[in-house]
């Protein structure tokens, strides 16, 4: 659990494997309250348990091996979607409901920029997201996470030698697990582009580019608008000070308001 300021957050970031195919995927869960609801951090807490019964019944899919990237072939297959946006909206409005988070609409989360900021686009690059899938699933995911796991090993030995000791800590835990997702999402960007547009049409893989880029850069702004809010503005690793675009928000309204909430 991560305390900044009057306002804490809890973030896991985890590396899982999927058991048919020996697969890595990040998976980002995250809850964040407010001023408002300090007291009652179980309120939240019920809102997502609530919420985890319902995805699973009705999804027929374990949240907990849900990820958000990649975007998972739940949200991939059209029926599912709907019923996956249905689900999330209901989980927003237990949050504005029961725990008084009003914020929480428009909010940066995985659910509202698939369903709701980013929804025309997304659907538009869903055919050929799902034709991809599976291609990018066994070669970006592999490749970037053997990319991330060699960096590290590299580092290590280096700070090994240095004779470099450092304090465990939970804030410097979160850093470095951001840091990893931030280069997965940079090296899976690069990875699945050129798979895109072998496979799809030319408006087809523009929209499935755009909107899995999109994603990668709306997930950095909002780390580094947490990160300014909470003063921890240095601590924010390089890999995704990199895919913050200094004039994004500028150009994006919906950017501004999620800004704005923040």
């Amino acid at each position: 659990m991560m305390y900044f300021s009057s306002i804490f957050s809890i973030f896991l970031f985890e590396f899982f494997v999927l058991s048919t195919c020996y697969q890595t995927r990040f998976k980002r869960d995250f809850m964040l309250i407010t001023d408002g609801n300090m007291t009652d951090a179980k309120c939240f807490e019920d809102c997502q348990q609530e919420y985890r019964a319902k995805f699973e019944y009705t999804l027929n899919q374990s949240l907990t091996e849900f990820y958000d990237f990649p975007f998972h072939p739940v949200v991939l297959e059209s029926s599912s979607f709907q019923l996956y946006c249905k689900l999330s909206e209901q989980k927003t409005k237990c949050f504005a409901d029961k725990c008084n988070d009003y914020a929480a609409e428009n909010s940066f989360s995985p659910s509202n920029f698939v369903c709701l900021f980013k929804r025309t686009l997304f659907e538009k690059a869903l055919k050929c997201l799902a034709k991809t899938e599976p291609i990018t699933f066994l070669k970006c995911d592999h490749e970037c996470h053997e990319e991330i796991v060699r960096t590290d090993r590299l580092k290590q030995i280096t700070l090994n030698n240095q004779n470099q000791i450092f304090i465990s800590s939970e804030l410097a835990t979160y850093e470095t697990e951001l840091d990893k997702l931030c280069r997965f999402q940079s090296c899976y960007m690069s990875c699945m582009a050129p798979v895109v547009k072998e496979m799809c049409g030319g408006e087809e893989s523009k929209s499935a580019i755009e909107i899995v880029e999109a994603y990668v850069q709306w997930h950095a702004d909002d780390i580094s608008d947490w990160h300014s809010i909470t003063g921890n503005d240095e601590t924010l690793p390089k890999s995704c000070q990199s895919l913050v675009k200094p004039h994004s928000k500028a150009d994006d309204p919906i950017l501004q308001i999620i800004g704005n909430v923040a």
